[in-house]
């Protein structure tokens, strides 16, 4: 029985994938992640702009926790990569990928930070909710840091996308 062709299609591509660094792979992941976690983060700022109700909102909080957490995992995987060695990354993408990675850290601090303390307040006084406004805005400037390091990954490695 002759072998389908697509078979050999297959194991190539597999090969091609294997080729890759396994660095430059969890560099790009992690742009592909903090990508994914500043378009969900417009998008949720776009609903609170709209008030488009309760049932949206909460899809879209859903959402943004879920690529937070995609996020998160991305930058270890690459910090643990990292750690060992650089190879397969030149000079000018080590750099973006390492501000990619400090700023993926940040969000994901801010992030958590952000979800505890709205999570422990039920009740709150005006100090409260003016800490929590601050922890918002620091929210706010690590997603802008974010950006600006997805931006600078994409310049490097525009083929990453």
């Amino acid at each position: 029985m002759p072998t389908p062709k697509s078979a050999p299609t297959k194991r190539a591509a597999a090969l091609s994938v294997q080729d890759t660094p396994s660095l430059q792979c969890a560099s790009d992941a992690l742009f592909r992640a903090g990508d994914e976690c500043c378009r969900q983060q417009a998008r949720l700022a776009r609903v609170l702009e709209q008030s488009c109700g309760e049932v949206e909102l909460e899809g879209v909080i859903e959402v943004s926790v879920v690529s937070a957490r995609v996020l998160e995992a991305a930058g270890e995987h690459y910090a643990g990569l990292a750690s060992e060695s650089h190879d397969g990354l030149d000079d000018a993408c080590w750099h973006a990928a390492n501000s990619l990675w400090h700023a993926s850290r940040e969000y994901a601090r801010r992030h958590q930070s952000c979800n505890l303390k709205s999570a422990k307040l039920s009740r709150h006084s005006a100090a409260q909710l003016g800490e929590l406004a601050v922890e918002y805005e620091l929210k706010a400037s690590a997603v802008l840091a974010l950006r600006y390091a997805v931006e600078q990954y994409a310049k490097v490695r525009p083929e990453s996308k």
